[in-house]
């Protein structure tokens, strides 16, 4: 039990270290507008760019106006935005819909999806739940307990 913990954990800081030093982060696709590049219940890991540097085939997440949560799809164009720039005009597609999205999404910037794992995105949104985090926190807790406990071999020798 403690190799699964210290191996989740040193998972979890590998992580943090190289999505920092990278500028990656997690996102989590709760439709199948993507499938089946990234089907619902899928995670990806997205890279911050310039929205210069997006390119029509290129999937990308984008703040959605209106909404909390961005959208994910695939870029089908891209056009240059007059006074700005630094700004792109984006027109989406989710890979299983048969239209582009409504409107075009101005952007500064976007993140790129460049790796994605099918049902991962499930198992992080689960995670997030309180009974999961109470979970994790008894099973972190009864290995630490078990770490210390003393065992029959250590006090023999101290005896």
């Amino acid at each position: 039990m403690l190799s699964v913990v210290g191996l989740v954990g040193a998972i979890c800081l590998l992580w943090l270290a190289v999505s920092t030093v990278l500028g990656l982060s997690l996102v989590v696709v709760l439709t199948g507008s993507m499938s089946p590049t990234v089907p619902a219940g899928g995670a990806g890991v997205t890279r911050a760019i310039a929205a210069a540097d997006v390119r029509a085939g290129d999937v990308g997440t984008v703040p959605r106006p209106g909404f909390e949560v961005p959208v994910t799809r695939r870029v089908v164009s891209t056009t240059a935005v007059p006074g700005d720039a630094a700004a792109r005009s984006l027109v989406l597609r989710g890979d299983a819909n048969d239209t582009d999205d409504r409107d075009p999404y101005v952007v500064r910037d976007a993140r790129i999806v460049v790796a994605s794992a099918p049902g991962l995105g499930f198992v992080l949104t689960t995670m997030s739940t309180p009974p999961a985090r109470g979970l994790a926190v008894a099973v972190v807790g009864a290995a630490v307990v078990l770490a210390f406990w003393p065992t029959r071999r250590g006090a023999a020798r101290r005896g």
